[in-house]
């Protein structure tokens, strides 16, 4: 396959983790609609989440009666008119349509693009493409929502036409991105196919890792006022630096997995390990700085791992697989929020560093029990061998 097939495969992942770009718009929000209650209104930036994990599990069986191509299609259109309809209604309850509409459209073309890189590309090709899909998906979320900012200082409707760029994906991806066949998924992937034990260990180690990484987004600006090391502006900064490190990672991922192959997992889990402890302890910008950036490319090095695991085994019914691994992965972002307030509450410090601390502690003693675990089949693969 030519690069710009590749190229336009790839950019629809820009929109995968836009849903909250718009969350800077809450307070406009609020002051527009003072009779809607605020925490409904909090919800426009969480309720695509829900609504993408009601819509993954549909996406394939739409996508073999209608096809893949179309079905990715409908998904980039759904969330283009979802993304810019709050510009042109003025109810507050066509906003929160919108959003709902947001979030179906991203539930079907999210796992579907797995499946499309996984009969264009195969071997090392493969696992690169998957990693530069979760690399994309980081620049996505950092271009809308730095066009979201610049567009919200002429008012927050307009901040909306951020999501424009669904267009020109919609376009690239129709002309350049192939129809794959729905007959050979069907000899390829056997209904009857199970799906591995392993894939539910991986699913609930990646709801822990996601709601232990999405703490950076939600206390970092917190952590640094409560240190006294910065502002909301060193916020924002610190968080584009997590988009920094995971898009390295998503590049590097090929090469990565090549070199560590099953010693990925506690690889990774040390190094956000390290960078938690790093964030809680640091007393300047700088080494928060380069914790961060560890963060974010630790958390690119697993994300793509798991997916690529699922994706290359074709001994197990891999579209299932990644409709939960997807599944779980939203389920640890819309939750965050309430999952760290809990953790936070169990602890008997309330300062932020607190969290970081032990979520530190959460993910060494994940990289202790993976390593023992992969070192178990080590051990049992070469007893095989033998």
């Amino acid at each position: 396959m030519n690069k710009i097939t590749k190229i336009s495969l790839l950019s629809v992942s820009l929109l995968v983790v836009s849903g909250g770009a718009i969350a800077a718009n809450i307070p406009a929000i609020m002051a527009t609609y003072p009779t809607i209650s605020p925490t409904l209104i909090e919800l426009i930036t969480t309720i695509p989440s829900l609504f993408i994990i009601l819509t993954v599990p549909f996406s394939h069986s739409f996508a073999r009666r209608f096809g893949y191509k179309f079905t990715v299609q409908l998904g980039i259109g759904t969330v283009l008119g979802a993304g810019i309809m709050p510009v042109f209604l003025q109810s507050f309850w066509f906003l929160f349509f919108s959003r709902i509409l947001f979030g179906i459209g991203i539930g079907l073309l999210n796992p579907l693009l797995f499946s499309i890189a996984g009969k264009l590309y195969n071997g090392k090709e493969l696992s690169s493409v998957i990693g530069f899909q979760s690399s994309f998906e980081g620049i996505g979320g950092m271009i809308i929502t730095f066009t979201v900012g610049q567009l919200l200082i002429m008012n927050w409707r307009s901040s909306f036409f951020a999501y424009l760029l669904a267009l020109p994906i919609f376009v690239l991806f129709t002309c350049f991105v192939p129809d794959v066949s729905i007959e050979a998924d069907h000899q390829n992937e056997s209904e009857d196919q199970k799906i591995m034990p392993s894939t539910y260990a991986y699913i609930a180690l990646l709801i822990l890792v996601v709601t232990i990484y999405m703490s950076v987004t939600v206390k970092i600006t917190s952590l640094l006022l409560e240190k006294g090391l910065g502002d909301a502006t060193d916020g924002s900064n610190l968080m584009a630096l997590v988009g920094l490190g995971a898009m390295t990672a998503g590049a590097l991922f090929g090469s990565i997995v090549t070199i560590t192959k099953k010693w990925t997992v506690p690889i990774a889990f040390f190094v956000l390990g390290i960078s938690m402890f790093m964030i809680a302890l640091s007393h300047d910008l700088t080494s928060i700085s380069i914790a961060v950036i560890l963060c974010g490319f630790s958390f690119r090095t697993f994300i793509p791992y798991l997916f690529n695991e699922v994706t290359q085994n074709r001994q197990v019914n891999s579209q299932k697989s990644t409709s939960l691994l997807l599944i779980g992965f939203n389920i640890g972002a819309a939750f965050a929020p309430v999952t760290i307030s809990l953790l936070k509450n169990m602890l008997p410090s309330k300062e932020n560093t607190s969290i970081f601390i032990a979520e530190g502690i959460i993910m060494m003693l994940g990289t202790f029990c993976t390593l023992i675990t992969n070192g178990k089949k080590v051990k049992c693969h070469n007893k095989w061998e033998k």
